[in-house]
């Protein structure tokens, strides 16, 4: 099947267009053509219709070849032009070439014009093609560069060696900067010096992975001399990078930053944050006090009500009962001084005012005599099995402190086990270390109490009406933590629990 061809010929020779249609039909073409002798029928024939090439004679009585490629190039017009003609010579012909002309055959060797048409074709096809492509690049470049000249993100270019390539029109609203004055520099001279380092790490994983896309936040100085807070995000673009040790190494063509300014977010995230902190502190306050409220509440109300059993039935009681109301007054007295001296070393442990005094003593004998008057004050309650091992004397901590806390974690052995039982307390030094265990076959400690021991006024759902504040744990983790060291526990409700202080 022939392939459609538009043909504008040039040509005052009837026959002559007959015989280039001939041959364009007889290579396979099966032309469309029209034929015309003056410029004016030639600009009427390009306004009709689109052509796919050009066939001129060189010499017409009231037209030229070269004068119908010029009137084709002054349109704008791409298409194939082949000059055919039987009087020029060579030095005609390559003018003409040079003019603008594809090729041109003499009228006696019409046989190369089929392939010539079928070769001038297929280049104007590309040519085409070559054209709406740039056409297509130009305009993606038109509307990348709107986008950036009008962005609100500061879009910097930085070349290989950290100069600022490139700097977006906003960069001038944001910082203070007009882009030329910044171009040239070299960005780092712009970041604060604490925010440095972290600043080339990120590029030099940028620069080592280009398919990644990382951000980062830095100070950047403002043109008023402050400090402003930017989040970036950093592209490389070019393939095969290749690092010599810097960032900005001689493989890298450029990295792209993608920057916005957050200081205003960044600063009202400080002062959401400062009031969640004041809104947690008050809550802390109310928890406190209503915590205090409740502990104080059950002694003062035994304090009462034995003050007004003896003033209003003094008469009428007897010694005996004067005497256990007394020993109600005294017993809740007591429980206040000691919920009063834990609220206050809590206080200062928490605001640093809790002193710690370090001292060599004989812990070995230390903590027999604690042993031996906890055993006495306990009674038949629980039995503590002292065990020690290794040379722990002397050692040099606080005494007062390790006093309340090993107090603390016995007292609570013994009062949350069944009468009769083992308490074991075993300490073991090693290497200028103690490690102080007590172990009880107690209620144990679920799970989810477990996670809020060590904070003030808890207590365990498994209590019951054991008495206690919740307050000791706390302490005895402050204390702990003033000596450098660690506490831990392994539990089981039902079971037991194992205090270990290292």
């Amino acid at each position: 099947m022939n392939r459609p061809l538009r043909v504008l010929i040039v040509e005052d020779s009837e026959d002559d267009a007959e015989l280039l249609v001939y041959e364009l039909e007889h290579g396979g073409y099966a032309p469309v053509y029209e034929r015309v002798d003056t410029p004016s029928a030639m600009n009427a024939a390009l306004d009709k219709q689109q052509w796919d090439i050009v066939v001129a004679d060189y010499t017409l009585p009231s037209f030229s070849g070269p004068a119908a490629l010029n009137l084709l190039q002054e349109r704008g017009i791409d298409l194939p032009f082949i000059i055919v003609s039987g009087t020029i010579g060579e030095e005609i012909a390559v003018a003409a070439m040079k003019a603008g002309a594809h090729d041109y055959l003499m009228k006696g060797k019409l046989a190369r014009l089929a392939p010539a048409v079928d070769r001038e074709c297929k280049e104007a096809l590309e040519r085409r093609k070559r054209r709406e492509a740039e056409q297509t690049v130009r305009q993606n470049e038109e509307r990348f560069r709107a986008l950036i000249e009008n962005a609100l993100d500061i879009i910097t270019v930085l070349g290989t060696d950290g100069i600022i390539q490139y700097e977006s029109p906003s960069i001038e609203k944001v910082l203070g900067y007009e882009p030329g004055a910044i171009v040239g520099k070299n960005i780092v001279d712009y970041i604060h010096p604490e925010d440095t380092a972290n600043f080339l790490n990120t590029l030099n994983q940028v620069a080592q992975n280009p398919s990644i896309t990382l951000s980062i936040e830095f100070r950047f100085q403002h043109q008023d001399g402050s400090w402003r807070i930017l989040e970036a995000i950093g592209k490389n673009f070019i393939d095969n990078t290749v690092r010599h040790g810097n960032v900005f190494s001689s493989g890298l063509s450029s990295i792209v930053l993608n920057s916005r300014d957050i200081t205003e977010r960044k600063r009202a995230e400080e002062i959401r944050m400062a009031l969640e902190m004041e809104r947690e502190l008050s809550e802390g306050r109310f928890n406190f006090v209503s915590m205090m409220s409740h502990e104080f509440r059950n002694p003062l109300s035994t304090i009462i009500m034995s003050g007004e059993l003896l003033k209003d039935f003094s008469d009428t009681i007897s010694k005996e009962q004067k005497d256990r109301c007394l020993d109600r007054i005294e017993d809740s007295a007591q429980e206040m001084m000691r919920l009063l001296d834990d609220i206050l070393s809590l206080t200062k442990a928490e605001v640093g005012k809790l002193e710690f005094k370090p001292q060599p003593f004989d812990l070995a004998e230390f903590c027999y005599n604690l042993v031996e008057g906890m055993q006495v004050a306990g009674g038949n309650k629980s039995r503590i099995n002292y065990v020690i091992k290794g040379e722990c004397s002397p050692a040099c901590m606080d005494e007062n402190l390790l006093g309340h806390i090993l107090a603390n974690l016995l007292s609570n052995a013994m009062k949350y086990s069944p009468e009769d039982s083992e308490v074991e307390f075993e300490i073991s030094c090693h290497e200028r270390e103690a490690n102080f265990k007590i172990q009880d076959q107690g209620i144990g400690i679920s799970t989810e109490d477990q996670h809020q021991l060590f904070e003030s006024f808890h207590r365990g759902q498994n209590v019951g009406k054991i008495p206690g504040t919740g307050l000791g744990l706390c302490i005895v983790k402050k204390f702990v933590d003033l000596h450098g060291g660690k506490i831990s526990l392994q539990s089981q409700v039902g079971v037991g629990t194992t205090f270990i202080v290292t």
